[in-house]
């Protein structure tokens, strides 16, 4: 009934939210804007045609370039370009933007047609002049901030084609994703070996997704909703608050450029299990370009996976529903800007055996029903040019019901309610010469009500935080030199005292295609009740009650960073290498010890124990033969430490940490009759805990080290001006190196799962841009 009900609701959204498609369609007449009005004539032949970018946005502006006639035109607004010209000599075109690698056509002959119409020409983006925004609060150019980002576009997540946010995490060196239920399939994402717990993940730079909602929000965001993702490592507290102790993922939101929709289905089969996927994409953007609006839809429906044939799945079956949008309108009289964005998601999943049972007469049942709202509002005041006015508000709000239990416990079930309230003040103010002062407050509320009574487990917390944060990025030396100081003081209602976080970070640029970049920064993150890892216990049937210590100290991250970047451009091809060197040090480490039993519960004391180390080398290079071949490999050398050994195995090495993994990228454009991807991922060996149940007694394990490999070949197909068809074929693990060693049955360790998230899957899908 449940199933029925849900795919009710899902003909009933996605009715709703094709109607603005439906009618895009109808109404298809694309914002047209003026092209190139003046030619220059001299002759007669007229050679015209369109530059766009990846996404299909006429790009406008850039400069086109003959050569041989030393003429040059500029496109229109829409990216249109005519160039009249004499002669019957062989021409070519060649294109240049700033932000973008140039492109040149082959040489053509001027025939005897008047107008030549050329091929749409693609300009692709120069990742020296991307513009990066979550290091410094501010929008900078990638080689001008100080504080190195790693970035996910558009075009890298759809090579990918990537379905959710854990997918596209994997494009970024230093960072993996992993599974950690065999049940429910949770997923985390690790940046430089340390646990989810430490990263902290934002919604177009918000920090909305709480302890309670990260849990399962990796596979929930799909990649339909994201326009980019920017990834800081280290410490980033002093812009972020609490949680940002490993590092910060920003998820940034679509924000249009042109009227378009696109409408994908996805098809995959995992093993015999079939996965399959819907999204929805529609674009608006005003005759007046000061109103744009996005909207996005996602709907995915999973089944359940066994692959050791033991009767209890490996991966959970699955239905999920999102939608929302974006939307931003410019006041030009005020120069001001409004911004709000909405989404909301439903999802079940489930895992176990007996799936078409009720969870209570199941051995093993995990079952999770999840709702999320998020709403958030921002408006920006630019005052004369010379400075910025931020203000920005979020709600989120994420109730979840859950039943965890084993052998046909009637008493498993929980519930819980998440509301999350935040709030931030941010003044940047540049009107001083050679200064670039960022000042503001924030605060945030954290309301959790977490129950299961079987287990005698009741959580009805909140915690505040209020936060004050300031900056100063100087330039020296004909800005050849950034210095940028920073500092936080927050108030948090766990910690008796202030928590300061400080950072400091140095970028010299004087040398030519070379930036050194160095950084120290500070993370902290706060005690909480609510932790997911209550979970494996009840489905064993125990039940954990967690409290603080009343001395208890927030946990505290000091992080270094140093590193060069070297990117070199030649007209359209650019070489790129990097090499850096980290140390995180994590002070009054979080530690459970049990100080007392009650009937189907155990009760825990959270309290500061040691301390904990991450250090290492990274280092990547690449080659981008735009719109023809690139080439891309990121490498993580590193150890992770305990200052002493954890109780139960006598370990200081940090579980499910490897001290090498990275991995290699090469993507072809086959003389432009498709685009061929070819992925390896590689994570070598790692501790992981295996506890009794299945096996006789708590083993830990050392794992053999795999490879991932990727294999996608796709194809675009134009229909005509801002139409076309991508069809897209893929193998997800080729080699099937899936872990060969898990538990079965009703006493396995549900833990006890590491390796690739999925085996061997065949992926297929088709696009339609419109």
């Amino acid at each position: 009934m449940k199933k029925n009900n849900l795919t009710i609701k899902s003909a009933i959204l996605a009715t709703w939210l094709l109607l603005p498609v439906v009618l895009a369609g109808q109404n298809s007449k694309e914002t047209t804007l003026p092209g190139l009005e003046e030619h220059i004539r001299i002759g007669l032949y007229y050679i015209e045609g369109f530059i766009v970018d990846e996404n299909h946005n006429g790009i406008a502006e850039a400069d086109v370039f003959i050569p041989q006639k030393n003429i040059v035109a500029k496109t229109g607004r829409n990216g249109f370009f005519n160039i009249s010209l004499s002669g019957n000599s062989p021409v070519h075109v060649e294109v240049y933007k700033a932000g973008y690698l140039p492109a040149a056509t082959k040489k053509f002959k001027l025939g005897r047609e008047e107008t030549i119409k050329l091929p749409q020409i693609t300009l692709h983006p120069s990742p020296l002049e991307e513009v990066v925004v979550t290091g410094t609060s501010t929008p900078k150019l990638y080689r001008e901030t100080p504080i190195k980002t790693s970035i996910a576009s558009t075009k890298e997540i759809e090579d990918k084609g990537a379905v959710s946010l854990a997918d596209t995490l994997e494009i970024v060196t230093g960072v993996r994703t992993e599974n950690n239920c065999q049940n429910c399939n949770f997923t985390q994402v690790r940046i430089n070996g340390m646990e989810g717990k430490y990263a902290q993940i934002l919604i177009d730079g918000q920090p909305v997704v709480s302890s309670l909602a990260g849990v399962y929000a990796l596979e929930q965001i799909p990649a339909n909703m994201i326009s980019k993702l920017e990834v800081v490592k280290g410490g980033g507290s002093a812009l972020y608050g609490g949680n940002a102790v490993a590092g910060v993922v920003n998820v940034i939101l679509q924000e249009p450029s042109r009227n378009a929709s696109r409408l994908s289905f996805i098809q995959e089969f995992i093993q015999n299990a079939a996965n399959s996927i819907v999204n929805i994409n529609n674009d608006f953007v005003s005759k007046e370009l000061d109103t744009r609006a996005s909207f996005f839809a996602n709907f995915q429906q999973r089944q359940s996976m066994d692959y050791d044939n033991d009767g209890f799945s490996d991966l959970g079956e699955l239905t999920n529903i999102s939608f929302g949008s974006n939307f931003s309108h410019y006041f030009n009289g005020i120069s001001g800007k409004f911004k709000m964005n909405f989404s909301s998601i439903f999802e079940d999943r489930r895992g176990g055996n007996k799936l078409d049972f009720p969870e209570h007469m199941a051995d093993i049942a995990e079952s999770i029903r999840t709702r999320r709202t998020d709403l958030g509002l921002g408006w920006e005041q630019t005052f004369a040019k010379e400075s910025l006015l931020k203000l920005n508000a979020s709600y989120s709000f994420t109730k979840r019901k859950s039943y965890y239990g084993a052998q046909q416990d009637p008493s498993a079930w929980g519930q819980s309610s998440n509301p999350v309230f935040n709030a931030n003040l941010l003044f940047n103010n540049f009107s001083l010469k050679h200064h670039s002062l960022l000042a503001g407050i924030s605060f945030q509320a954290d309301m959790l009500d977490d129950r299961a009574p079987a287990y005698q487990r009741s959580i009805d917390e909140t915690y505040t935080n209020y936060g004050l944060f300031v900056q100063d990025e100087m330039s020296f030396f004909h800005e050849g030199v950034t210095l940028l100081l920073g500092a936080r003081a927050d108030r948090h209602s766990a910690i008796q005292t202030p928590i300061m976080s400080p950072r400091a970070s140095l970028l010299f640029k004087g040398l030519r295609n070379l930036t050194l970049r160095a950084t120290f920064s500070t993370g902290f993150r706060a005690p909480q009740v609510f932790d997911e890892d209550l979970h494996i216990t009840q489905v064993n049937g125990e039940g954990q009650l967690i409290v603080n210590r009343d001395s208890l100290r927030e946990e505290k991250s000091h992080s270094f960073t140093m590193g060069i970047d070297f990117g070199k451009q030649v007209f359209n091809k650019l070489y790129q290498f990097s090499l850096g060197a980290f140390f995180n040090r994590i002070d009054n480490v979080f530690t459970l010890m049990e100080i007392d039993s009650l009937p189907n519960a155990s009760v825990f004391e959270r309290f500061n124990g040691n301390g904990a180390e991450v250090y290492g080398l990274e280092a990547e290079a690449g080659f981008k033969w735009a719109g023809i071949f690139e080439i891309f490999s990121g490498w993580t050398l590193q150890r992770s430490e305990l200052d002493e050994p954890e109780p139960d195995f006598d370990c200081r090495e940090i579980f499910r940490s490897p001290d090498m993994y990275g991995s290699v990228q090469v993507q072809w454009n086959t003389f432009g009759l498709a685009n061929l991807r070819l992925e390896a991922n590689y994570t070598g060996s790692m501790k992981v805990p295996h506890f009794a149940g299945y096996i006789e007694e708590d083993v830990l394990e050392a794992t053999d080290p795999f490879w991932v490999v990727n294999l996608r070949l796709s194809k675009e197909i134009a229909r005509g001006k801002g139409k076309s068809f991508v069809l897209a074929a893929s193998i997800l693990n080729v080699f099937d190196q899936f872990q060969k060693d898990l538990d079965k049955g009703v006493f396995r360790d549900a833990g006890y799962v590491y390796g690739p998230r999925i085996p061997r899957t065949f992926h297929c899908g088709i696009k339609y841009n419109f």
